[in-house]
């Protein structure tokens, strides 16, 4: 059974190879992309272009946010029922944007990250790819998908009686 190449089966190829050790997601897109070392800066050590959302910004949310609750009860209340649900659209809006701004446990995320990007493309392409196999071969799809971890730092950890995973390019 063969399965199409691309960067996400490329992204796991790499994992599966080497069990148990994290590689940094920009890691990984340098080793599909044929980026070397040598002579580049660590992009990792590049910095990023700050908080998605500074100090200020948040405040503004959430006073922005306490004011559209008051105005929804007030309209509900009114029984302003087209009010009620605009200004509910626009609670949404600024809920939806606010996920878009934090992490994991709240943790603010920063704009033009090379390591951000990084962690989401690989991510979405390892999914990608576990989608693909567990669609051609839903046994192994599966197995690999509960032991294969993405974020900041990618692994295969597979459990010690697990079948060993022989990876050719």
């Amino acid at each position: 059974m063969r399965l199409r190449d691309n960067k996400g089966m490329r992204y796991l190829a790499e994992l599966v190879a080497a069990p148990g050790t994290e590689r940094h997601a920009l890691d990984l897109v340098d080793s599909i992309e044929g980026m070397g070392t040598d002579g580049q800066p660590d992009r990792r050590a590049l910095g990023h272009a700050g908080e998605v959302l500074d100090g200020r910004a948040r405040t503004a949310y959430r006073h922005r946010i306490e004011s559209l609750r008051s105005d929804i009860d007030d309209a509900l209340a009114g029984e302003r029922l087209e009010t009620a649900e605009a200004l509910q659209h626009e609670l949404d809006q600024l809920v939806a944007e606010l996920a878009r701004a934090f992490g994991l446990g709240g943790r603010n995320r920063v704009a033009a990250s090379a390591a951000e990007r990084a962690r989401l493309n690989v991510t979405r392409a390892l999914r990608t790819a576990l989608a693909r196999l567990s669609e051609a071969v839903p046994g192994a799809g599966a197995a690999l998908d509960r032991r294969v971890r993405t974020g900041l730092y990618c692994a295969y950890e597979p459990a010690d009686d697990e079948v060993r995973w022989i990876v050719q390019s």
